[in-house]
């Protein structure tokens, strides 16, 4: 039983980092097509986590 809970916990990382992954790929398309101002990746960081909330269920990021 406890090799079941280890799996999941796995799966579950993984699946956090991929997400993590889309949102900061997509937070930075963003920006740079800005193409007036260098990107700031301050706020590049700050849009991705917006993704990742919205994506996990946060509806109002």
């Amino acid at each position: 039983m406890s090799e079941e809970f280890e799996s999941d916990d796995v799966w579950d990382q993984e699946t956090m980092v991929e997400l993590r992954r889309f949102g900061l790929e997509h937070a930075l398309m963003a920006h740079m097509h800005k193409r007036d101002a260098a990107v700031d990746l301050g706020t590049v960081f700050k849009d991705a986590d917006r993704i990742v909330n919205y994506v996990l269920g946060d509806l109002n990021p």
